[in-house]
This record gives structure tokens, C-alpha cells and sequence, in this order.
């Protein structure tokens, strides 16, 4: 197929999903859902420094935070898999609201930093699974040729919530740092009614149904285990990231709100790439797929690396704008990969394992930038942010490549849109 053939698929790919009434109700949902979540790394990191006078603190927030999402998204995930979708979203959802709250009084009232973990912690737990609950949704809304696609526009959707999440709460935070926790809490409760529009995903037959206990085997097999050892590296990557930077901006003479912009500059950057690999990109097979994942998560870290070097406000929004260009494409091609090889009874366990290990990679970068701001510097953990990740890839390609073949072989060709029957005119600008 020539490479006109291919963009002009593409285009009728999305054209087609714009217009189902299924899509762009899970896209409402989702979106209200998500910006939960691309607000509440910046909103506790705010939260803790208002209220203990740290960016440390806030850090440690944050890494509970993503901890307690790390540990309970496998288990939330196999329950979601059991039970009718989305009506299981809405007790997580209301208990996330009610947690925002307690939260934003505890900081009011300066508890002690144990206090604000525990808290913290349980924001994380409460609504895990959900993300993979939206997700396994998706194979019963849309007819499995629109999912390719599907999966590749969503990685663009969800830079779109992370445009709009963190300068919010950088906005927010310039009125009163509980006023993002606030917002939050609106978003959930905006996220409950709008699940009420969308279809049911009936829960399986009992016989083929999951079982309760946590078994994790059917994703240690293939390639889902290199999708979340890709997600945890690059969790790790963003955590050191979305902590360090606020602290660094001070230290370059402006305000910590500021990152807020930044990170939605990152969102544009990555969206645009990632509409331009949706609209531009050939089918792959399984090994294409995961030699262009690693070369995304490469030229992502390598932009990176420069941070250390940044004097500035202005060059280091050039280096976080150029790597934000390839984080959507890496996203959109190994959470494909990931639905690829999960079997249809265990769609949103595989993808809360998938958030599982995002989240403990964020924790964990977290978790080293707070460390790094008591004993180092700022500085040091974004020369972290990009050093993890290209250390991961040059692993991946120098002494894994047998095992990158071998998962690749278990795959087969990505399946690519088909191209529809031609109808009078309206099929002229199709393939």
C-alpha cells in the first residue's frame, strides 16, 4: 500500500470514529476521568508544600499517592472485569470526591505529614481500576476494525486532559491550593453522570468469568510484560519530571505554578505528534511495533537529558516541547500491543496492571526526587528523568533483543482499518 493509500485510511479511520455517537460518549466520560488524575500529582505536590512548607513533602504526596494506585490496580481491575461496566465506576468515583475533601481539610488544618500520606495513599487505592474499566469498555462500543485507531486517538485524549489539568491547578494554586482539590472533586462527580450515557458491558458468564484471587500469569507471557516494564520506566521518567520542575523553577527566579503551563505544553506537543502518527504511520507487525516504541521512549528521554543544562525558563520549555513529540506515539503503540494479547475476559485487570505499573513508576520518581531534594538537587533528578529511560532502551536493545523477537513472533501482524466500500463521491478520498 503506497504512503498516500495509507494516510488517506487513516484519516477516514478518525473521520468514521468522530462520528459514532458510542465514541464520543466515552470520550466525555473518560475525559472528566482523567483530568482527575492529570490534576492530582500537581494538586498534592501544592497541597503538601502549602501546608508543611516542602516541596519534599509534597513529593512524598505524590508518591504515596501513586503507591497506593500501583498496589490496588491489579486487584480493582480483576473485580471491574467481574462486574457490569460502568456501573462499577460509580462507588470508586463519589469515594474519590468525598477523599478530595478530607484531604483539602487535613491540609487546612496542617496535620502532620503521616496524616496527609495516609490520606494520600487512599487516593490512590479508591479509585484504581477505573482507567482499565474505560478502557475494556472500548471492545464492546466499537467494532474491533475501528480499534486500532481507537486506541492510537485515546493516547492523543489523554494529553488533551493533561493540556487542561495542570495549569488548572497552577491557576488554582495562584487563589488557594485547596481550590484544585475542589475541582476535583467536581470532575468526579461530572464523571459519574456522564457514565450514565454510555452502553452496559455486561459482566461475563460465571464460567468464564475470572477468578477472585490475583493471578497475574497470563500477563508474564509474550509481550505484555515488556509493555509494563515500558510503563514503569516511563512513569519513573515522569515522576522525577512533574515533581522536580516546580521545584527548579524557583530556583531560576520564577514561580512553581508555572509547570502547569509547561506540562500542557508537553500535552501539545504530544498530541500533535500523536495525530501525526495516527494519520502518517504504516501497519506495523509486533516487532515494528516494538522497535518504534523503543526508539520513541529514546528520542523522549534524550530530549530530556538537556534539563540539566537549563538556565532558563524559555530553553527549558524548548527541551520539555521537543520530547513531549514522541510520548503520545510510544503510548498509543504498547497500550495497543497490550490489547493485542489480553485475553477478552481480562481487559481491564490487564490494563489496571498496565496503570499499576505507570502508577509505580511515578511513585517511584517521585519518591527519588523527594530524596534528591533533601540531599541533592532539582537538577539532578531531571538528569534522572532522562537517564532512566535511554539507560532502559540501550538494555533493552544490547541484551534483550532474543527476548524482543521471541515476544514479537507470539503476535501476529497489527491489524490495520479496512477500507470501506466506495459510494459514489464519498468514497473518493478513500484508498
Amino acid at each position: 500500500m503506497s504512503e498516500q493509500a495509507s494516510e488517506r485510511r487513516g484519516l477516514h479511520a478518525q473521520r468514521e470514529l468522530w462520528r459514532d455517537g458510542r465514541w464520543l460518549r466515552w470520550v466525555l466520560a473518560v475525559t472528566f476521568v482523567r483530568l482527575c488524575g492529570t490534576m492530582m500529582p500537581f494538586a498534592l505536590l501544592l497541597a503538601g508544600e502549602t501546608a508543611l512548607g516542602s516541596f519534599s513533602a509534597g513529593a512524598w504526596m505524590t508518591s504515596a499517592y501513586s503507591a497506593g494506585a500501583a498496589l490496588a490496580a491489579p486487584f480493582r481491575g480483576r473485580d471491574m472485569d467481574r462486574r457490569r461496566l460502568p456501573e462499577a465506576m460509580r462507588v470508586p468515583l463519589l469515594l474519590l470526591a468525598t477523599l478530595c475533601v478530607a484531604v483539602s481539610l487535613a491540609c487546612a488544618a496542617r496535620a502532620p505529614l503521616p496524616v496527609l500520606l495516609g490520606l494520600s495513599l487512599l487516593l490512590g487505592v479508591i479509585p484504581a481500576g477505573v482507567a482499565g474499566g474505560y478502557r475494556a469498555l472500548l471492545p464492546s462500543l466499537l467494532p474491533p476494525r475501528m480499534l486500532e485507531p481507537a486506541f492510537s486517538i485515546d493516547a492523543v485524549l489523554t494529553e488533551v486532559a493533561w493540556i487542561g489539568g495542570p495549569p488548572l491547578v497552577g491557576l488554582l494554586a495562584l487563589v488557594h491550593s485547596s481550590l484544585t482539590l475542589g475541582l476535583i472533586t467536581v470532575c468526579a462527580l461530572v464523571a459519574v453522570l456522564a457514565n450514565r450515557r454510555l452502553p452496559s458491558r455486561e459482566p461475563p458468564p460465571a464460567s468464564d468469568a475470572p477468578v477472585r484471587g490475583l493471578s497475574l500469569g497470563p500477563f508474564l507471557k509474550g509481550l505484555p510484560p515488556l509493555v509494563f516494564v515500558g510503563a514503569i520506566v516511563t512513569g519513573v521518567s515522569w515522576g522525577a519530571v512533574d515533581t522536580a520542575l516546580p521545584a527548579r523553577l524557583v530556583q531560576l527566579g520564577s514561580r512553581a505554578e508555572l509547570w502547569g503551563a509547561l506540562a500542557a505544553l508537553v500535552s501539545v506537543t504530544s498530541a500533535i505528534g500523536g495525530l501525526l502518527y495516527t494519520s502518517l504511520a504504516k501497519p506495523a507487525s509486533a516487532g515494528e511495533a516494538l522497535g518504534r516504541a523503543l526508539l520513541f521512549l529514546a528520542l523522549w528521554s534524550g530530549f530530556l537529558m538537556p534539563l540539566w543544562f537549563s538556565q532558563g525558563l524559555a530553553s527549558t520549555a524548548v527541551w520539555l516541547g521537543a520530547a513531549g513529540f514522541f510520548l503520545a506515539p510510544l503510548v498509543g503503540l504498547i497500550t495497543f500491543l497490550l490489547q493485542q494479547t489480553l485475553p477478552a475476559t481480562r481487559q481491564a485487570e490487564g490494563f489496571a496492571v498496565y496503570g499499576s505499573c505507570w502508577s509505580l513508576g511515578i511513585g517511584a520518581g517521585s519518591a527519588l526526587t523527594a530524596v534528591l531534594l533533601e540531599h541533592s538537587s532539582a537538577r539532578m533528578a531531571l538528569l534522572l528523568s532522562g537517564a532512566v529511560p535511554l539507560a532502559a532502551v540501550l538494555v533493552g536493545v544490547l541484551l534483550v533483543r532474543p527476548l524482543l523477537r521471541s515476544a514479537a513472533s507470539s503476535l501476529p501482524p497489527l491489524k490495520s482499518v479496512p477500507a470501506p466500500e466506495p459510494q459514489g463521491d464519498a468514497g473518493a478520498g478513500s484508498p
